[in-house]
C-alpha cells in the first residue's frame, strides 16, 4: 500500500476517533448541564414567587424561623455582592455574559472524571445565569432570604437568593476539588 494511502487512512481514522470522543464527550456532559438548567429554573419560580408573597405582606419580610433568625424579606440588588455598586447594569449584565461563557467552556474542557469540578461548575453556572436573567430583564437581582449567623463577620448576613446559594456551594466544591482531589491526582503517576 503506498505511503500517501496509509497516512490518509491514519488521519480519516484518527479524525473520526476525534469527532466520536467529541460526540460522547459532549453527549456524558449533558448532565452537568441539565443541573445548571435545573438550577436557572429553581431560582427564577423562586423569585417570582417570593416577589409576588411579599410584596402582598406589610413590610415585605415574614419570619421563617425563630424571632429573628431567618426570614424571608424583598430586597433588590442593583450591585454585585453584598450589593457593593459597581458599573451598573450593562456592565454586571456582560461581566455575568463573560464569566457564564468561560464556565461552560470550562465544563466541556474538564474531564468526566472531575466530578467534583463539573458539579462546582454547574452549580456556579446555574446562579450565574439566574441572576444575570434579572439583570438582563429587571436591572437588579431580587433577593428574598434574610439569615442572620450568629452575629459572624457581620451584624446581619445581606439578604440573598438561591442563585447566590448555588454559587457558594458550586465554590465550596471548587476548593474542596482543588485542595483535597486535585493533589491526589497530581500525586498518582499517569498511564
Amino acid at each position: 500500500m503506498p505511503l500517501c494511502v496509509t497516512i490518509a487512512r491514519a488521519v480519516r481514522t484518527e479524525r473520526t476517533d476525534v469527532l466520536h470522543f467529541g460526540k460522547v464527550h459532549m453527549r456524558s456532559k449533558i448532565s452537568f448541564f441539565s443541573v445548571a438548567a435545573f438550577i436557572v429554573l429553581v431560582d427564577q419560580v423562586s423569585k417570582k414567587f417570593f416577589e409576588s408573597f411579599l410584596l402582598s405582606v406589610e413590610g415585605h419580610s415574614v419570619k421563617a424561623v425563630g424571632e429573628n433568625f431567618a426570614r424571608f424579606t424583598l430586597a433588590y440588588n442593583e450591585g454585585i455582592a453584598f450589593s457593593i455598586p459597581m458599573g451598573g447594569r450593562y456592565v454586571l449584565s456582560a461581566i455575568s455574559i463573560i464569566a457564564s461563557s468561560v464556565i461552560v467552556w470550562l465544563i466541556i474542557k474538564t474531564p468526566v472524571s472531575k466530578r467534583v469540578e463539573l458539579w462546582g461548575y454547574s452549580f456556579i453556572l446555574g446562579g450565574a445565569v439566574g441572576n444575570l436573567i434579572d439583570r438582563v430583564f429587571y436591572g437588579r437581582v431580587i433577593d428574598f432570604i434574610d439569615c442572620d449567623f450568629f452575629d459572624i463577620i457581620m451584624e446581619r448576613w445581606p439578604i440573598f437568593n438561591f442563585a447566590d446559594s448555588f454559587i457558594t456551594i458550586g465554590m465550596f466544591f471548587l476548593v474542596f476539588h482543588f485542595i483535597f482531589l486535585d493533589k491526589k491526582s497530581e500525586k498518582q503517576p499517569e498511564l
